[in-house]
């Protein structure tokens, strides 16, 4: 699972930010789990944690990122439920703290391994508030450096919308 390079330390916010929906545990998104003990950086039922939580792989803990998770207050995983037909799709899932927004892209732009990522055309979709219908997207090839508000229900044509806002405004501003 995960290589012990880093290690979780005082961070409690994958307790916090992903909701557990687990058949003996249940909490919402964007709230600290009851078995969370803040007071020691802990969980009280580790050893007998959801499937979820043994499950989860932070990139901090993996080495893919420098940017430990409470001291920017967000986390980066790849969601592993998403089977894709042709290869790996370039997207990266991110909970964040819904005031720690602000200053995301200029986190994720300090790490060099994640520049590298972005590099590599990879898009975040960002997951800020307990809508998970709500998400932010942040991907530099198709919209600068902005996080795009989209909304899960969506029809395709208000997505498309959206994305040629963002594609006239680069077309003109070339012009």
């Amino acid at each position: 699972m995960h290589n012990k390079l880093k290690s979780c330390g005082d961070c409690t916010l994958c307790c916090k930010l992903p909701e557990i929906n687990d058949p003996e545990h249940h909490k919402k998104s964007f709230s600290y789990c009851k078995n969370c003990n803040l007071s020691k950086g802990s969980c009280n039922i580790y050893e007998n944690r959801p499937m979820t939580c043994k499950t989860f792989e932070c990139f901090y803990l993996e080495d893919k990122t420098d940017l430990k998770p409470n001291d920017v207050g967000f986390f980066i995983f790849a969601e592993q439920h998403i089977i894709f037909e042709h290869g790996e799709q370039k997207i990266r899932t991110i909970y964040c703290e819904k005031n720690r927004l602000k200053d995301l892209i200029s986190n994720l732009n300090k790490d060099k391994k994640i520049k590298a990522l972005i590099e590599d055309s990879y898009a975040f979709h960002i997951r800020y508030d307990q809508n998970d219908k709500h998400i932010k997207i942040y991907d530099p090839k198709a919209f600068g450096e902005n996080l795009v508000f989209m909304h899960k229900n969506w029809s395709i044509n208000k997505q498309n919308e959206v994305v040629n806002k963002f594609s006239l405004q680069e077309i003109s501003s070339t012009l």
